[in-house]
Formats: structure tokens, C-alpha cells, sequence
């Protein structure tokens, strides 16, 4: 994912949004992908760390719902959100407490724990995975051919190449949408544009897309805000799964309150009002139960039932609702 600048020895990277243009020697914004003797190096070879769990903990709700995921994920990362939960291993090059050492093992390896471990599904994620694109895709290729899903979590901070380079092994492209104008991104490092940019072009690829809000009191808790990237989502596919998720303090933001559930409620019902098909809001569960569940757009009953980022019961009959018939998409 590089191409060859107009001098000898100058690369530009497009793994992100950034475009680096890697001098000799130099690394990008991300930190991990650099030039050395006219060859763009990558990470590659590694897990920073790695987790079985339910596909839902990835806030994933409409691929195998109830299946377990495998994921995993390297060190660094292309922004530099100061309420990351994860940043112990995205900021990892940043931080002196960054933790972890990273575990050598190949993509075979790694997908035969997925398999051995009754895995439908393997995902990139912990760090941005588009940077570390070229041992995703070692992996995923592997994963394919043993009959795994596929997933990218990703910031959406990324580029057409990219997006193109991953298709080919992936299933799912799930994107964070951190906010809505050039202030808010320009405080996590990027821009918004690329990430607008990328929702869409993955939908035009074919990916599954599904897309995860995190309502950071003081920071995108605005609802006219909110409500305008539903209505961006919209528009380039109301199927497409919105998911409103409760901050709890983190990282730089220790000292903000946790996102009010209902404020989530609220917002949720104006998507649903102004035609976004399925609204979640997953991660307060005790609070929010129903919001958690995935309702036929058809006759509105409860198709598959949620508590926790766990699957409770699948009503769903060859992807259809049972009372009306009405499909719901997903894989």
C-alpha cells in the first residue's frame, strides 16, 4: 500500500487518509510503517494481543449473530483519540505505559487458535488495522480459506486503495464515526471527510458495513450533531447499523461522567424517525435493554434478542422475520 514519490528514495503510503510521504529513514503519522532502503516496511509476523469472545463484543450485530470471534490486533495507530479503550496497545508507540510484548506467530497459526477455538468469525482491531494491512490480509486470506468471516474495525481513516486492497479477504467493515466537524477530528488527528468517504465506498465495494458512535460527554454529546451523521449514514443506506455507545472514562478523559443512557435513547429515536433502520444502543444494557435487540423493519417484533453484547435467541428463519417475511440484512 505505497507509491513511489517523485524523488528516488520517497514513498507515499496509502494504508490512511494521511498520505504520508515517508522520507528516507522516516516514519509516518502512525508511527509503524516507514521507509528503509526504497522499501515501504510494515509490521508484520505478530499479535499485540488476542481474544476469543462473542462477534457482539466487536459491536457487530448483524454477522452470525451468537457466533465467537477471534480477535486481534498490533501496536500503533493513525490518530490519537485521548478517550481510546484501547489505548494501552494503539498508542503503545506514544505512551510509556503502553503494555504488551509482541507475540510472534503466522497467519496460519493464528487462524488454526480461531478454528480450534470454534471461531466463525476473525477480526482486526485493538489498533487500526489498515495500517497493519499487509499481515490482515496474510491473515484473512488464511481465515477465508478455512471458512472464517471476516472483519476490519477500523476509524474509517483510510483510503479507496486500501479499501480495494482489503475487499478481496474481507466481510465486514466496521467504523467508528467519532464526530462531525473538522474541530473534533482535528483534536483526534484526522479529518472527517475520509471517514464520510469511507462509510460509502466500503458499501460500494460490497462490504458489510456497520458503524459505532461513542457519545463522549463534552466532546460529540451535541444532538443536532448526533443527528446529522445519522442522517450521513442514511444516505448512503439506511440498512446500514448505527450503534450509539455510552463513554466510560478512559486514558486522557478519566476525569469526564459516563454518557447518559437516556440522551442515547433519545437520539436513537430520532434516527429511527427519520428512517435509519436499526439503532442500537448495546453497551448499557441494564439500563437499555431493548435497544440491544434487533427488530424486523417490517412488523417491528424482536428477531434477535440481546443482553450484554451476548446473543440470548435467534428468531430469524433463512434471514427473514418469522411473522412477516421481511428480510434483514447481514451476513
Amino acid at each position: 500500500l505505497y507509491e513511489r514519490g517523485p524523488e528516488e528514495g520517497y514513498l507515499r503510503c496509502t494504508a490512511c487518509a494521511h498520505r504520508c510521504v515517508l522520507s528516507p529513514g522516516r516514519a509516518g503519522a502512525c508511527g509503524i510503517r516507514f521507509e528503509q532502503d526504497g522499501e515501504l516496511r510494515v509490521p508484520f509476523g505478530y499479535v499485540a494481543r488476542h481474544y476469543v469472545r462473542s462477534v457482539e463484543t466487536n459491536t457487530i450485530f448483524h454477522v452470525r449473530p451468537g457466533a465467537r470471534s477471534l480477535t486481534f490486533g498490533m501496536f500503533g495507530c493513525d490518530l490519537r483519540c485521548p478517550y481510546c479503550q484501547n489505548w494501552k496497545v494503539s498508542q503503545a508507540l506514544r505512551e510509556p505505559e503502553g503494555d504488551g510484548e509482541p507475540i510472534d506467530i503466522s497467519a496460519a497459526d493464528l487462524v488454526e487458535t480461531a478454528v480450534a477455538a470454534g471461531c466463525g468469525v476473525l477480526a482486526s482491531a485493538y489498533n487500526e488495522p489498515m495500517i497493519t494491512a499487509e499481515w490482515a490480509r496474510a491473515v484473512f486470506t488464511e481465515a477465508r480459506r478455512r471458512g472464517l468471516v471476516t472483519a476490519l474495525i477500523s476509524d474509517g481513516n483510510t483510503t479507496p486503495e486500501a479499501l480495494a486492497y482489503m475487499r478481496p479477504v474481507t466481510d465486514v467493515f466496521r467504523v467508528d464515526l467519532k464526530g462531525w466537524s473538522a474541530d473534533q477530528y482535528r483534536t483526534l488527528g484526522g479529518r472527517v471527510e475520509p471517514v464520510l468517504a469511507a462509510i460509502g465506498e466500503a458499501r460500494r465495494l460490497g462490504y458489510w458495513v456497520e458503524v459505532v458512535t461513542l457519545v463522549v460527554p463534552g466532546f460529540n454529546d451535541k444532538a443536532a450533531g448526533l443527528r446529522a451523521l445519522g442522517a450521513e449514514i442514511a444516505r448512503v443506506d439506511p440498512d446500514i447499523p448505527w450503534h450509539l455507545n455510552a463513554f466510560y472514562p478512559r486514558y486522557k478523559m478519566r476525569d469526564r461522567l459516563t454518557t447518559d443512557p437516556a440522551f442515547l435513547v433519545d437520539v436513537a429515536g430520532v434516527a429511527y424517525a427519520r428512517g435509519m433502520r436499526y439503532v442500537y444502543v448495546s453497551n448499557v444494557a441494564d439500563r437499555v435493554r431493548e435497544l440491544s435487540h434487533t427488530r424486523c423493519p417490517g412488523c417491528y417484533e424482536v428477531v434477535v434478542r440481546r443482553f450484554n453484547y451476548e446473543t440470548q435467541e435467534v428468531l430469524l428463519s433463512g434471514g427473514a422475520c418469522p411473522a412477516c417475511g421481511t428480510r434483514v440484512p447481514g451476513l
